[in-house]
């Protein structure tokens, strides 16, 4: 057993008897206490950090990744940015060869090549960004420091982890941690907002390696799944977000060269809507659709995708009909990069068109199905090529023109239903749909395995289609084996 005394800095004197004067607080602990593990080399964001010139590290935790990063790669020359909270070591941070204000992250004049553009290939972010004042603007700040295929790593600390539950449910918001601010936005905190905001700026993420959360009673862990399930959270998804402590995200500006045509809107989005709570989070949020107005309608209590386009077409005033999920988020620059896309689609082929943003497609050398298009799904990046030679549509996202040929097969019901038209396309009118690249953020509350419904809808595509079977989509090779392992697997 062990004895620890805390003692302030000056020793505390018993007051005089009526004396208002309180004695300096003295903190006893009797057994073994919990250390603190010491900021430093994080082993799990190191190995997501790439060779690099020259780093740009904001905030202290980034910055003391610089010597382990150094020791391999010592000729990278590393600039510190301090946060707004951050208190350096008196003796300085080991490998930053500069360290900076926030004030002068945008003067070139402050960096070590005075003058020079856009010099660094590699940034840091310490978790301790959600608490600065234009979290946001700071982060699109970072693109003109960076070269064109720089990549961002960042570490966020997940206001959803079983840990921070504890404390919600404990009602203390005391911080923890070195360098932790009280003020922190937990709002950006959560993966999903983070994911958002990251987005926004032009930075495209995805997760690379994560801590887990401390072991917690059995009893909580059970209690967390339940309540998540009661507001519609799957639980495959519950056992996985709550369970990460720590995040580690890499991101890179995968679209600021995509062309891009500003509004009005070329396209209606039409939603068929069963959660409205997922709705106004997504959809209706969304800055890559006010940022060319697009009109938003919302279709309640439709029986399949058929139905509720259907329903929907007599509000749609423009040429083209995005039919999107409820819970994906366009980001910043999306609305203007459909509306280039649409813009160069030939009136004469607007009825023919079919469009996906993710899916199967037709490699064009080798001519083997091989996944294309981008999305960002719950926590990870989906980034293949575009294709004009689709296989199959992830129902995600779909973009047709209001009087489209492409007619959805209402008795294929939720799922697969892209895929069907993707399939028809092809088979009756001999055109073969396209896959484009754009940031999409499919922010799914459901869990990482497939519904009962979908090994029934695979039946009822196969069967339409046998010429293709086995059907490739992103779920899986659809064939008699997909089907007979689902039904066993639900059972």
């Amino acid at each position: 057993m062990s004895q620890t005394l805390a003692t302030p800095t000056s020793q505390p004197v018993a007051p005089a008897a009526g004396s208002a004067t309180a004695a300096a607080t003295t903190l006893v602990v009797v057994g073994e206490a919990a250390s603190a593990a010491s900021p430093g080399a994080d082993p799990k964001w190191q190995a997501a950090l790439p060779h690099a010139d020259r780093v740009l590290a904001l905030g202290l935790e980034a910055c003391q990744q610089a010597q382990a990063h150094r020791s391999r790669f010592p000729e990278a020359c590393w600039v510190g940015v301090t946060l707004p909270g951050d208190q350096p070591p008196a003796t300085g941070l080991p490998s930053v060869h500069t360290l900076l204000p926030l004030a002068a992250l945008n003067d070139p004049q402050a960096w070590p090549w005075p003058g020079q553009a856009a010099p660094f290939d590699l940034v840091l972010l310490s978790p301790a960004w959600v608490a600065v004042p234009g979290a946001a603007a700071l982060l699109a700040s970072l693109s003109p420091a960076c070269t064109p295929g720089a990549m961002l790593v960042l570490a966020l600390d997940n206001a959803a982890s079983l840990e921070h539950i504890t404390h919600l449910l404990q009602a203390d918001q005391s911080p923890e941690g070195a360098g932790a601010d009280a003020a922190q936005a937990l709002a950006r905190q959560a993966p999903a907002s983070a994911y958002k905001t990251l987005m926004d700026a032009g930075w495209m993420p995805t997760l690379v390696d994560h801590h887990r959360c401390a072991p917690q009673a059995p009893a909580l862990e059970r209690a967390v799944r339940q309540a998540a399930e009661a507001v519609g959270v799957g639980s495959g998804s519950a056992d996985v977000v709550h369970r990460m402590r720590r995040l580690i995200i890499s991101a890179q500006r995968s679209f600021a060269q995509a062309p891009r045509e500003a509004g009005p809107a070329r396209f209606t989005v039409v939603v068929p809507t069963t959660e409205e709570r997922q709705l106004r989070a997504n959809v209706e949020a969304s800055p890559g659709l006010a940022e060319v107005q697009a009109r938003i309608v919302s279709c309640r209590q439709a029986l399949n995708p058929a139905q509720a386009l259907a329903q929907s077409l007599p509000h749609c005033d423009t040429d083209w009909v995005l039919l999107a999920h409820q819970d994906v988020y366009f980001p910043q620059g999306f609305g203007e990069q459909l509306n280039a896309v649409l813009a160069a689609v030939p009136p004469e082929q607007r009825r023919q068109t079919l469009i996906g943003f993710v899916g199967m497609a037709v490699h064009p050398d080798t001519h083997q199905p091989v996944p294309a298009g981008h999305v960002i799904d719950r926590l990870h990046q989906a980034d293949h090529a575009a294709s004009d030679s689709a296989l199959s549509l992830d129902e995600v996202a779909v973009v047709v023109s209001r009087d489209s040929l492409h007619q959805i097969d209402p008795a294929q019901g939720w799922h697969l239903w892209a895929t069907d038209l993707c399939l028809t396309a092809i088979a009756q009118h001999r055109v073969f749909p396209r896959i484009v690249r754009l940031p999409l953020f499919h922010n799914s509350h459901t869990g990482w395995s497939l519904p009962q419904a979908f090994a029934q809808a695979a039946e009822r595509l196969m069967a339409k289609h046998p010429g293709f079977v086995p059907i490739h989509t992103l779920c899986g090779q659809l064939d008699a084996g997909f089907v007979a392992h689902h039904r066993q697997a639900t059972h």
